[in-house]
């Protein structure tokens, strides 16, 4: 399953395409997801059981998502504890 739509609570159409990519050894039991709606762009990476199905749970992927180009667990510097004036 390449690409889908799903409407969101929001009215919003979300376009979702498999990205290539998966992270080294989960090859075969992953796939990262791209999210598209309006301008905005998220990434997800759920098992492949999860989104091979009729029904994927495209309110979990959505809130399990980053913004495309964000990384979890990376602090701002004032997160950090520095002053940055």
């Amino acid at each position: 399953m390449a690409e889908r739509e799903f409407f969101h609570y929001e009215g919003r159409i979300w376009r979702v395409q498999v990205r290539p990519e998966v992270r080294r050894g989960e090859t075969g039991t992953h796939v990262t997801l791209e999210l598209f709606a309006d301008h905005e762009t998220r990434v997800v990476s759920c098992r492949r059981d999860e989104w091979e199905v009729t029904s994927p749970d495209f309110a979990r992927l959505l809130a399990q998502s980053v913004a495309a180009g964000a990384s979890r667990h990376v602090l701002q510097p004032d997160d950090r504890g520095l002053d940055i004036a």
